[in-house]
């Protein structure tokens, strides 16, 4: 049997839905601009509020604010219409997405508002786009850079606004640099306190995104040998990371990583205890 959902008095929501066995939901643009149509469709047809979202390759995370309790036939309907899209465009059978969505309750306005930041960081850890970039998201509405009308931002934005700033849009985008910041700063002091665990490869990718403030991690791919090793020198220097996990997220040939990895530890002298990682 499964468990009965959580509901919340608050009636909001952080939901997840991620492609069946982590495979792709989306594959073009056309099928994200065809699920931002779900969503504006259940949107007039259950009355909610969407506060905050993200199209991410195989994944979507939306906040919704579910006024009258019909979060499950909201996400029944976005789902099993998305899903026939998707199977006749592409001539496939079988199910799309992982079990059932995911919900979690938002309780209180400090999480809403760190929610959304999360949301809207999620292109940025991934290493696929700067988070105020993205095309997929909500971010841009809040900013009033797009006008598809999608997102409720009004309630967020007065949350988001402090008593010594004049703009809430402003306020916004200071504190999801701040978040963002926040965040990195966890990363590295994770990855430099905790050497004996495994980093996770989002986690990695977003430190070096964001330390050598290229737009996506796949940029490396077109440095010569000579370029790569000045900026990627320093990072293994100073987090000491397995070669074959750069070379993996990079698409960077292991031989390269490999010889650039030494020469960090010629001239650092890291020490056996790096050379068996």
């Amino acid at each position: 049997m499964r468990e009965a959902r959580n509901l919340t008095q608050s009636k909001l929501y952080h939901v997840i839905i991620r492609g069946i066995n982590r495979q792709d939901i989306f594959l073009d643009n056309q099928d994200k601009r065809k699920f931002k149509k779900e969503l504006k469709n259940t949107k007039e047809k259950f009355e909610y509020l969407l506060y905050a979202y993200v199209l991410m390759p195989n994944h979507v995370h939306l906040i919704i604010y579910d006024k009258n309790n019909n979060l499950s036939k909201i996400m029944h309907s976005i789902l099993v219409s998305f899903s026939e899209y998707i199977n006749k465009k592409y001539e496939r059978v079988g199910h799309l997405f992982q079990n059932r969505f995911k919900s979690k309750p938002i309780e209180n306005d400090e999480y809403l508002k760190t929610a959304v930041m999360y949301i809207h960081y999620n292109p940025e850890k991934a290493g696929i786009a700067r988070h105020n970039e993205y095309e997929w998201s909500s971010y841009k509405e809040y900013t009033k850079e797009d006008n598809y009308n999608l997102v409720d931002t009004e309630s967020v934005l007065e949350l988001m606004r402090s008593e010594n700033s004049n703009s809430a849009i402003a306020e916004f985008t200071n504190r999801h640099i701040e978040y963002k910041e926040s965040r990195l700063l966890e990363i590295k002091n994770r990855i430099e306190y905790e050497l004996e665990h495994k980093i996770e490869d989002e986690e990695l990718i977003s430190f070096i995104v964001s330390e050598l403030k290229i737009k996506n991690i796949y940029e490396l791919q077109h440095y010569n040998f000579e370029y790569l090793k000045e900026i990627l020198i320093p990072i293994f220097k100073e987090l000491k990371v397995n070669a074959f996990q750069i070379s993996r997220i990079t698409g960077i040939q292991k031989n390269i990583i490999y010889k650039i990895r030494e020469s960090a530890i010629a001239e650092n002298n890291i020490g056996t205890k790096l050379r068996k990682i």
